[in-house]
């Protein structure tokens, strides 16, 4: 299980940050691109070729997640288990994460096609007209997790059931909440160990505190 917490931690934190900035950045979705084909004097023969572009990729990409929420329901049955089969639910997840990166290629091959399709002159134009609603578009971002499949939950019936969140830097050893730790965006190479507390061990380190376990994440200075 903590093999599986830490590819988990891995596919959640730095990554994203990264790969949502490049693409906000410098692609374009179809959305945008035809929200202002006007503005950017595209021609109707452009337009076709970009909403041709756009629908055959949905098709495939509809496919692949189809496919993705199968697996996905598959490992979340093995990781709910009271023992986990290791082996199985790493190969599962394998699985998941291989569908997970195809569907993440299509989507950028896409909107690598519809960039490829505009001038210097569109490209520049377009982003000084996009705005902060536009770059938000789903189109654009081809995120590392834009849907967090894998999830550490206790009881549902509980209030408060999150496990406690121990970070350990320069610093010294500090508790921190669910939510600090995801605003923490922590890049993968700063992790330097993982660990996992649960019942006696829990209590007996941390108290209350640590009553729906702990996970202590370790990171370079």
């Amino acid at each position: 299980m903590k093999k599986l917490l830490i590819i988990i931690i891995l596919l959640t934190t730095g990554l994203q940050a990264m790969a949502q900035d490049a693409f906000r950045k410098d692609l374009f979705s179809a959305n945008v691109v035809l929200k202002y084909r006007v503005e950017i004097n595209l021609s109707e023969q452009k337009v076709n070729t970009i909403k041709k572009i756009y629908d055959e990729h949905t098709v495939k990409f509809n496919s692949l997640k189809w496919d993705l929420d199968a697996e996905q329901l598959s490992l979340n049955k093995q990781l709910e288990s009271s023992r986990v089969d290791e082996k199985a639910s790493l190969a599962q997840m394998e699985k998941v994460v291989n569908l997970e990166n195809q569907l993440k290629q299509l989507k950028l091959k896409m909107l690598i096609k519809i960039k490829n399709e505009l001038t210097v002159s569109q490209q520049e134009k377009l982003k000084e007209l996009r705005t902060d609603e536009d770059l938000k578009s789903k189109d654009v971002v081809v995120p590392v997790n834009e849907n967090p499949r894998i999830m550490i939950r206790g009881n549902a019936g509980k209030l408060n059931s999150n496990p406690l969140y121990v970070l350990i830097d320069k610093k010294g050893e500090r508790k921190i909440s669910a939510e600090d730790f995801r605003i923490l965006n922590l890049k993968p190479d700063r992790i330097v160990s993982v660990s996992v507390l649960k019942g006696n061990a829990a209590w007996i380190k941390y108290g209350s505190d640590g009553k729906n376990g702990v996970i202590v994440i370790q990171v370079k200075d």
